[in-house]
């Protein structure tokens, strides 16, 4: 007890040097002042895009709820992928109108938003935006594309992404894909603890079922 006792003594200590620290209360009001301004900007960046929203009937405060307030906004993709394209957002805002693509109603996007992510090369939050978008909404009929983008080793780490959704869509050809990349440096840790875990998966069936049939 006297030990806690000592803890929470120093913790209060040091919580009244700092309250009376103008240098770091002024820093602190810097920082918060900063976080409020980043605020208010991106509230006024993305007002456009909440506007065309509420006229096909999604009302949000932000894009960042649209997903957690409507189940489906399929009604919503063509807005989204119209300020998507169109650009010229923060880079966080950038990112989550990709992401909000990634669902398979988005999927007659796919092509357009494969576009995107090669052109898109050097914004980080638009291309793992992108990366997330084009593995979530991808089907049957873009599993060799979403492959290729997979070996495509012009892109860095955000390939990586496309991992699960070939196992997803592929099954066992996807499970190929993933054995073909084991060795790769940049793939091959993903790759490796994929196929692991799968592994582990195969052995615990092969028990149980051993087991029923003893």
């Amino acid at each position: 007890m006297a030990e806690k006792y000592t803890h929470a003594s120093d913790a209060g200590e040091f919580m009244e040097q700092l309250s009376n620290d103008k240098e770091y209360q002024a820093r602190e009001r810097k920082a918060e002042k900063e976080r409020a301004q980043r605020e208010r900007d991106l509230a006024e960046a993305e007002s456009p895009i909440l506007a065309d929203l509420r006229d096909v009937g999604y009302d949000v405060t932000s894009i960042y709820f649209l997903s957690t307030k409507y189940e489906n906004y399929s009604a919503a993709l063509p807005v989204i992928f119209r300020h998507l394209e169109r650009g010229g957002y923060p880079g966080s805002i950038m990112g989550h109108l990709a992401r909000l693509m990634g669902a398979k109603e988005a999927r007659p996007y796919w092509d357009q938003l494969r576009g995107l992510y090669e052109t898109h090369t050097t914004e980080t939050q638009l291309c793992d935006g992108l990366a997330d978008a084009l593995g979530r909404s991808a089907g049957k009929e873009q599993f060799a594309g979403l492959v290729e983008l997979l070996r495509d080793d012009s892109r860095d780490g955000v390939r990586v992404m496309f991992i699960p959704d070939i196992i997803r869509i592929g099954r066992e050809q996807g499970w190929k894909v993933v054995e073909s990349v084991a060795d790769d440096p940049v793939l091959g840790k993903e790759a490796s603890y994929r196929l692991h875990q799968r592994d582990l998966r195969r052995r615990a069936k092969a028990r149980r079922d051993a087991r029923r049939n003893t």
